[in-house]
């Protein structure tokens, strides 16, 4: 039992070398506004903003609802409005360590309307390799005009916990105030954009000997404890040996014959 319990032991220290357990929260800090806006530095606005803290998804969410499921009693709709993200594309930047990983992103969006003007929102999301998608940003209203390109949008993100390095994607949402639902939306992945979005948070994003010095050092205690273990088990195997049925028969039979 003693031995057994050295076992157990050993299994659990080397348990601090497996992977951490994902983050039970998610947490960004998010600052959009009109790409033409020259009165507003966005990198100098994200600095001041809280932090946004969130449950970690669980699982997916259908957010396209389909249109013959739309009630729109009560909304004043116009039907007469088409939408369209034109154009959109995704900047990494902030890789600290060198890895090709990033831990701040900027979206850039360009949304288009069929006729007149409209006034809209987008929601963001981020999906990591296929995975749920969980919302992270929610960009204040602003103003569309047909198909002019001094309303596009972008939004600046610094992902500082509960992101894993990964390939992601981002989902853009468009809401407009004259209809119920969304009325468009687009997945900028390696499908849309010809390239991988590669991010992790601030808190993977360290310098690399930092990360070389800690791996060593994992690997290192790693090594000793399995050492350790084996030489355990092997104690434990001969001792049960030794008291096995077999060996007292033949002890007793030697004795007998002397």
């Amino acid at each position: 039992m003693k031995t057994l319990g050295i076992i157990l032991i050993s299994l659990a220290m080397l348990g601090f070398n497996l992977p951490a357990v994902a983050a039970e929260t998610q947490s960004s800090r998010s600052a959009g506004k009109l790409k033409l806006d020259q009165n507003i530095d966005l990198s100098q606005l994200l600095q001041q903003r809280e932090v946004l803290s969130k449950p970690n998804p669980t699982q997916s969410e259908n957010y396209a609802a389909s249109t013959a499921a739309q009630n729109f009693d009560g909304i004043a709709n116009r039907h007469d409005q088409i939408f369209e993200i034109y154009d959109a594309d995704v900047a990494m930047v902030s890789d600290l360590d060198g890895d090709g990983y990033h831990h701040a992103i900027n979206v850039y969006f360009d949304v288009d309307v069929s006729n007149d003007s409209a006034t809209v929102y987008a929601k963001l999301y981020l999906s990591r390799e296929g995975g749920p998608w969980s919302q992270y940003y929610t960009t204040d209203l602003f103003s569309i005009h047909i198909d002019d390109t001094g309303d596009a949008y972008e939004v600046e993100t610094e992902l500082l916990e509960g992101y894993e390095p990964g390939y992601y994607a981002v989902l853009v949402e468009i809401y407009s105030l004259d209809h119920a639902y969304m009325v468009t939306s687009e997945v900028l992945d390696y499908h849309y954009l010809g390239r991988d979005i590669l991010i992790e948070d601030r808190a993977w994003d360290e310098p690399y000997h930092d990360h070389g010095h800690i791996s060593a050092h994992a690997g290192s205690m790693g090594l000793l404890l399995m050492f350790f273990l084996i030489i355990q088990v092997v104690i434990a195997a001969r001792g049960a040996l030794a008291l096995s049925p077999c060996n007292k028969s033949d002890k007793n039979n030697n004795n007998r014959l002397l």
